[in-house]
């Protein structure tokens, strides 16, 4: 029984780890950090490949064009095989429209975690944790949810100012609760939606694509396509012929 559970813990793979991260917002606090991922281009293929009791050893050009045949084709269930998990750090707005995607999305059962920072377990302890846009764009008046251009220098100016002072406002308001013994659970409600949170997510290529696809598209909030960019830089390198191929088709 001993020599079973060695053997068993030595067939146990290894977390791959990475402190390598990017920040799409550029100011210094946002954060995506590919922690971990499983499979490749390879996999791809030889899941797709499957139901003929065939498995490639190496990537060569067939296999190149078996991924570009079943993104042409929308068959893209070999896809699922191939997990991220990303540790993200975000606005709480872009997180809830993050989240909106995931629960809506027609690859719902390839969202395989979703496991966010709770303000009721931790508190906000640095007043800087709130993310200030550097350039205001306009309202669109063709499309509702869009935005346009930017305001000029003087009025983003003031815009910068009035949003810096709602949020150290808030922080303040939220620091005085605390203080007063006010539960963190009750004093988050003070809290602006521009206030940093994070969460660990784990999804399938098939169901990131999808997320890519639409988070960098027309109409597209430019703070959340700046993460789905993002992602797109970091599983390059593990899945370069899936993400060429994807682009290419779109």
């Amino acid at each position: 029984m001993q020599d079973s559970a060695k053997n068993t813990r030595a067939r146990q793979p290894t977390v791959k780890m990475t402190t390598d991260y990017k920040d799409p917002l550029k100011d210094g606090y946002s954060r995506v950090e590919l922690i971990d991922s499983m499979g490749n281009d390879l996999s791809i293929v030889n899941d797709a490949r499957a139901s003929f009791e065939k498995t490639s050893s190496k990537l060569d050009d067939k296999d190149i064009n078996l991924i570009k045949y079943l993104i042409k084709h929308n068959h893209t269930s070999p896809f699922r095989g191939v997990i991220f998990k990303f540790k993200i750090k975000a606005p709480l707005y872009i997180c809830r429209q993050w989240w909106k995607h995931v629960i809506a999305s027609n690859h719902n059962d390839e969202q395989l975690g979703w496991n966010e920072k709770s303000f009721r377990y931790v508190s906000i302890d640095d007043s800087n944790e709130f993310y200030i846009p550097q350039v205001f764009r306009k309202q669109s008046k063709n499309n509702k949810q869009a935005t346009i251009g930017s305001l000029d220098i003087s009025d983003n100016n003031l815009a910068i100012s009035i949003y810096k002072k709602q949020c150290e406002e808030s922080y303040q308001a939220y620091s005085q609760l605390l203080a007063l013994g006010v539960g963190r659970e009750q004093a988050r409600g003070v809290l602006v939606p521009s206030v940093y949170t994070s969460w660990v997510w784990t999804v399938s290529l098939q169901a990131l694509l999808h997320f890519i696809d639409l988070r960098r598209g027309d109409g597209a909030q430019s703070e959340i396509g700046a993460y789905a960019q993002t992602i797109v830089e970091l599983i390059s390198p593990i899945v370069s012929n899936a993400v060429e191929a994807w682009s290419s088709a779109k």
